[in-house]
């Protein structure tokens, strides 16, 4: 008998509307090539331990601004979440929004060492993530976020299944 995955409530961060539709395409075009799942580009803060309302309540309690990260590099991994993804430099700004944030949820204080946004998920051989790594030339230094959404995943996230069962329960939109 198969065990059923656990959920948890996740927040993300959202790019504005120009660099979501580039990111849509990108994403899109490496789905339709790749036979790989749809997600929306989203660069994950934190998991919670709070049930849907509460992370729901907790969301629009958040006071805080849009912020724009620098792209640092695309790169590639062994991990399924990170096949292929943008690399974004660490940021003071993005810190604090996640420090006000987790305060909010009453979660324990964590940076995000590693801040990216995926690209694809899909298992492939080493040799095809390079290639495709060095065919991605994006057109823009730095990507502005101005959504926060609660999203409840399977964790970890291994499968494109699972990518399609992401359910969005709230969104808050940033200061400008």
């Amino acid at each position: 008998m198969k065990r059923a995955r656990k959920s948890a409530v996740v927040y993300w961060l959202i790019p504005a509307r120009a660099e979501r539709e580039l990111f849509c395409s990108i994403i899109r075009i490496l789905s339709e090539e790749l036979d790989a799942p749809l997600f929306e580009p989203h660069l994950t803060l934190f998991p919670v331990s709070q049930d849907r309302q509460v992370a729901r309540k907790r969301l629009q309690e958040v006071d805080a601004s849009s912020l724009s990260l620098s792209i640092r590099d695309v790169q590639f991994s062994a991990a399924f979440t990170k096949t292929i993804f943008v690399r974004f430099r660490p940021s003071a700004a993005l810190n604090r929004l996640v420090s006000v944030m987790q305060r909010g949820a009453r979660e324990p204080l964590r940076k995000i060492s590693d801040p990216h946004l995926s690209l694809c998920y899909k298992k492939l051989p080493m040799k095809s993530k390079r290639e495709l790594v060095s065919a991605i030339k994006l057109p823009l230094r730095e990507v502005a976020f101005d959504c926060v959404k609660a999203m409840v995943c399977p964790m970890p996230t291994r499968t494109s299944d699972e990518v399609k069962a992401w359910q969005v329960i709230g969104r808050k939109t940033l200061l400008d």
